[in-house]
């Protein structure tokens, strides 16, 4: 059977390795910028004012600085809440395109190239991630009849159209503390191989412990499965005959 993808996980796939270019693309043009553009010391003259995402007040710096006798500002692209990164006065160094002095950027090594870097690696491991869960995925699915199953041959019970009947091995009945009415209740606890991969299932809490009927068929219990997600089940105990 082939491997299957769903389509979300291909979206968000997508996504993510549009992000991990696009920020590899911003690396290397920061890189780039590093190897090609001048340095100039640049005073901060003063800050625009202005509003983020949530409402709080930020502030940009804008330095001016000399090249060949020309004047140039600068507003950087990086805005600040909370505080402002330096006085009016202070001097920062800027890095400047001698082919067009009013292209700059302040000289801050962690905005070039660490935020770009570490965007990238975290992208870039997030879409291993989506693409190792959904091979993963694709495997379990692969391990379940692609068919809608007859009903389960000891218990001849229906079985809903998406769910797929499994049978599983019965390890024991866990009972529930006493309550204040001196009730103890029991649930199921059964494990199945599926895909090389141990699973492991808890029914819902009964009145009577079901060990017996088990035992009389065979230790082994039904589970009504989600074949698109084995988290999403149902244990199926047969009535005592």
């Amino acid at each position: 059977m082939g491997r299957r993808i769903g389509c979300g996980t291909l979206l968000v796939g997508t996504i993510l390795a549009l992000v991990s270019a696009g920020s590899g693309w911003w690396l290397f043009s920061n890189v780039n910028r590093l190897l090609t553009h001048e340095t100039i010391d640049a005073i901060i003259i003063g800050y625009e004012s202005g509003v983020n995402s949530d409402g709080n007040a930020t502030v940009s710096p804008i330095y001016e600085y000399d090249v060949d006798g020309t004047t140039y500002r600068y507003t950087s692209q990086v805005s600040y809440s909370g505080f402002t990164p330096g006085s009016v006065g202070e001097s920062r160094t800027l890095l400047y395109n001698p082919d067009n002095p009013q292209d700059a950027r302040v000289r801050n090594l962690f905005l070039l190239l660490g935020l770009p870097g570490i965007v990238s690696v975290v992208a870039l491991a997030i879409v291993g991630l989506v693409g190792r869960a959904a091979v993963r995925r694709s495997r379990r699915d692969d391990a379940f009849p692609a068919a809608t199953p007859a009903p389960h041959p000891a218990w001849g019970e229906p079985v809903e159209s998406a769910l797929i009947a499994i049978e599983a091995d019965f390890m024991g009945a866990e009972p529930s503390q006493m309550d204040s009415a001196g009730v103890t209740r029991y649930r199921v606890k059964a494990r199945t191989e599926i895909d090389g991969g141990m699973h492991r299932f808890v029914g819902d809490w009964m009145d009577n412990d079901p060990t017996l009927i088990l035992m009389e068929h065979g230790n082994k219990v039904e589970v009504r499965i989600d074949p698109s997600d084995p988290s999403s089940y149902e244990v199926i105990v047969p009535n005592a005959d």
